[in-house]
């Protein structure tokens, strides 16, 4: 077991609100359907299955996790994460680039100054960029609420590994 120098939780409250909101239609249709004979055009199993997806969206996508261990970097939703070793980071520093750039929150894929980011993104608040070797996305980008804390947190662990 890795030691964690560094752990976040960042609440989405946005995108909860719109998952949740679709899940409560997709519920609302669900039982609708239940109470009434469903269309010949439209299979029994639809919105049943619809409202099991969007809860699952829902919950996964609600809390953003930032981790910083001994063994690297870990970034996700819920089940959707990207782990970056140590070997593979080069620098970490603030996101200076504007949040509209990015469309939106969740995961996203984009360039900046001529680099392809992996972006981990709540809605407002400042990002940190990690400067990856050897990477599909140079650079991945995520939400955090104390960057200074996390920037200082992978300098310190890159300048001790160096010696």
């Amino acid at each position: 077991m890795s030691r964690v120098v560094y752990s976040e939780r960042l609440f989405s409250k946005w995108s909860t609100l719109l998952l949740g909101a679709v899940t409560a239609v997709m519920l609302w249709q669900a039982v609708g359907q239940l109470q009434t004979a469903p269309a010949d055009d439209l299979s029994p199993w639809f919105f049943p299955f619809m409202l099991v997806l969007f809860l699952a969206l829902t919950i996964n996508f609600a809390w953003l996790t930032i981790l910083v261990t001994d063994e690297g970097v870990t970034v996700g939703y819920g089940v959707i994460r990207t782990r970056v070793p140590w070997d593979e980071i080069e620098d970490c520093y603030r996101d200076e680039a504007s949040a509209m750039r990015y469309g939106g929150w969740g995961i996203r894929y984009g360039w900046y100054k001529g680099r392809r980011r992996l972006i981990y993104n709540v809605i407002g608040g400042p990002r940190a960029v990690l400067l990856r070797r050897n990477s599909r996305f140079p650079e991945l980008v995520f939400s955090t609420s104390r960057p200074q804390e996390v920037i200082d947190s992978v300098r310190n662990h890159l300048r001790t590994s160096a010696r």
